[in-house]
């Protein structure tokens, strides 16, 4: 099977929905499969700007981008994922058809791409929608919703999404859950004696909700003045970040597992929402017990009372107090801590990558072809 995957755009630094494609397009290319993983330059964005001053600036920044497509200037390497050579990295100057190789298959990503990949002709390949997220944070949420109702064959990752699909278009999506990668992340320091340690993924985007997590681990603190924190992300050290939390930026691989995971005992989870969580299920691989916000994602494999504590979301003193629980009931934290390294035991890639390809192989063929420009 020919596949092309569409990614948003060529990063520098890791993202989990990204880091979740290159993975699938690993396994694919491993199996035989022809696989290709496209970036464009550009997704011409300018007509969501608010006024007229930036709708231009924007406007010439995309036609910037778009020459240097034109002029292949761009890398096409992901330095921080180890890519499969069999899988073909590219960045082409835009999504329009024109720079689609015809294929079997072709995967939408984000809510931008899928409006593309909607209207490619059917040489380019039956079309899905990899749907990782409700992602009206980056767009308008009724545009990000069209796309969850157009005629593609949905992908979900999680249960809420699968719900949020048949609400929205009435289609059964596909549910593919996020696996992990245990030879990444699993055990390394006995779950019994781990200190009072908690770490939190720190994103600046207000739905990710650092800043009711901080205020959680303030109030904990007081609690427990022997309590730490790690909090880790790729920008800077953000200036709301108290000096008595540890902050590592851009941890590579063994010193998120070792040094942050793994030195945890609780991992703090504080999304207003989520697609999925996968740094949760990475922590949870690691041994750590889980307070999370009920955020959507989380809830395929945090069970509160059984492997965490669950609580509203955008609600920090609720979050701090779940917290403060937990820390003080070594017990209990244990026997959480146990359980989530069970859960997380059942997301591997391979039963993934089974689901996913199931969802692939149950597609019309496409006998169009693509007439020569």
């Amino acid at each position: 099977m020919k596949i092309t995957f569409i990614l948003p755009k060529l990063t520098r630094h890791p993202t989990g929905g990204g880091k979740i494609v290159y993975q699938y397009a690993n396994a694919m290319a491993s199996a035989g499969h022809s696989v290709e993983v496209l970036h464009p330059e550009t997704l011409f964005l300018w007509g969501l700007r608010k006024n007229l001053f930036l709708v231009v600036l924007s406007l010439a920044a995309d036609c910037a981008r778009l020459l240097r497509g034109w002029m292949g200037l761009s890398e096409s390497i992901v330095s921080w994922m180890r890519i499969d050579p069999a899988v073909k990295i590219r960045v082409v100057p835009a999504l329009f058809s024109r720079y689609i190789p015809d294929a079997d298959v072709v995967v939408a990503s984000l809510w931008r791409t899928a409006e593309y990949v909607e209207n490619y002709p059917a040489c380019k390949g039956a079309k899905f929608y990899f749907i990782q997220h409700h992602e009206t944070w980056s767009g308008p949420e009724h545009r990000v919703n069209q796309t969850l109702r157009s005629r593609t064959n949905k992908i979900v990752i999680s249960g809420w999404l699968r719900d949020l699909v048949k609400d929205l278009s009435g289609d059964d999506a596909h549910q593919v859950p996020n696996p992990v990668d245990h030879d990444e992340f699993f055990p390394t320091s006995p779950i019994a004696s781990r200190r009072r340690v908690v770490s939190m993924l720190y994103s600046p985007h207000t739905w990710k909700g650092a800043a009711d997590g901080i205020s959680a681990l303030d109030l904990a603190k007081r609690r427990f003045p022997d309590m730490e924190a790690i909090l880790f992300g790729i920008s800077p050290r953000p200036d709301t970040v108290p000096e008595w939390i540890k902050y590592v930026q851009n941890p590579e691989k063994r010193v998120l597992r070792e040094e942050i995971y793994n030195a945890s005992s609780i991992y703090l989870c504080p999304s207003w929402t989520e697609g999925w969580g996968l740094p949760v299920l990475e922590a949870m691989a690691c041994g750590c017990a889980i307070v999370t916000s009920d955020n959507g994602g989380t809830r395929d494999f945090v069970v509160n009372g059984e492997n965490g504590l669950v609580v509203a979301p955008q609600a920090p003193e609720a979050l701090g107090q779940a917290l403060t629980s937990l820390l003080a009931d070594a017990e209990r934290r244990t026997n959480f801590a146990a359980r989530s390294v069970e859960m997380a035991r059942q997301f591997t890639l391979q039963e993934s990558v089974s689901k996913l390809l199931i969802a692939l192989e149950n597609r019309p063929t496409a006998k169009v072809r693509c007439q020569a420009a």
